[in-house]
C-alpha cells in the first residue's frame, strides 16, 4: 500500500503550480505534471498523474462515464507503445479487505496470455503475488522472476492506497507512469518503474486507508467501495485490450 499522489496537489498549489482539472456533474478529471523543476518540492518522481475524483452517488450512479474517463488516461498513457503481451499485477493482502483492491480487481480482468497464437488478440497475463507474510517471498522477487519469464510489452499494477486527507478517502482512481514499491512497508523492497525492467510501468490505486497520527483508518463501507472501483478498472482494462 502506497501514499495516494493527490496529497501532493495541495504542496503543487501551494507553489503556484499548474493543475488542470475538468469538472463535470458528480466527478471531476484533474492531471499534473511533474518535471525535474518540481520534484524537489512535490517530493514525487517525474511523470504524468492523473485523478478522477467522484463522490458516493456519482461513484455508483455514473460507473459508465467514470470508466469511459479511466480509459481516455489509459490510451494517453499507452500511446505508441507496444501493448500486444501486457501483465497486469494485483497488488495487497487479499485477506485484509482495505488492502484487496489488486486482487478483487484482476480477478476481474480477463487472461488470454495463455492462448495459442492463432487467437489476434493480447496476450493478457495476470499476477497477484500477495505479500511477503504469506509466501515468504518479498513481492519484488516473485514480479522479477514473472517478468523475466514472460517478458511483457507493458506492466500495469493496481493497488490499494493511503492518504493523509480525509476528503480522498474512497473518493479517487489515481493513475500515473512513474511506477510504485510494492510491499512498501519493508524498507528494502524496490521500486518497479519504467527503468526496473525496461518497460513502460502504469500504476493505478484508489485510496482505502486513511492515516492519521501514525494511525490507519477506514470506513465501514470499504468493501462497497472496493466491489465498485475494482469494477470499473477491471471493465476499462477488458475494454482497453479487447
Amino acid at each position: 500500500m502506497k501514499k495516494a499522489f493527490m496529497d501532493v496537489s495541495k504542496i503543487l498549489k501551494n507553489h503556484r503550480f499548474q493543475i488542470d482539472e475538468k469538472k463535470y456533474r458528480g466527478y471531476s478529471v484533474s492531471h499534473f505534471c511533474v518535471d525535474y523543476k518540481s520534484e524537489r518540492y512535490a517530493k514525487r518522481c517525474r511523470g504524468e498523474y492523473y485523478t478522477i475524483t467522484f463522490d458516493y452517488v456519482s461513484l455508483h450512479q455514473k460507473q459508465k462515464a467514470i470508466k469511459r474517463e479511466l480509459i481516455k488516461i489509459l490510451r494517453l498513457f499507452l500511446k505508441n507503445l507496444k501493448t500486444s503481451d501486457p501483465l497486469i499485477i494485483g497488488l495487497g493482502n487479499s485477506s485484509i479487505l482495505c488492502d484487496s483492491l489488486g486482487v478483487h480487481t484482476t480477478n476481474k480482468v480477463m487472461a488470454t496470455n495463455h492462448f495459442t497464437d492463432f487467437l489476434n488478440i493480447p496476450k493478457v497475463a495476470l499476477f497477484n503475488p500477495e505479500v511477503t507474510e504469506k509466501t515468504g517471498i518479498r513481492s519484488f522477487s516473485l514480479i522479477e522472476m514473472v517478468v523475466k519469464k514472460l517478458k511483457p510489452s507493458l506492466i500495469i499494477i493496481i493497488d490499494s492506497l493511503a492518504t493523509n486527507h480525509p476528503e480522498y478517502l474512497n473518493h479517487c482512481i489515481e493513475i500515473n507512469n512513474t511506477g510504485i514499491i510494492p510491499g512498501s512497508a519493508i524498507k528494502d523492497n524496490k521500486k518497479i518503474d519504467g527503468n526496473t525492467f525496461g518497460i513502460p510501468v502504469i500504476a493505478i490505486g484508489v485510496p482505502l486507508v486513511l492515516e492519521m497520527d501514525k494511525n490507519m483508518y477506514t470506513t465501514p463501507h470499504v468493501g462497497e467501495i472496493i466491489d465498485v472501483t475494482s469494477d470499473i478498472i477491471g471493465e476499462a482494462l477488458n475494454e482497453l485490450f479487447f
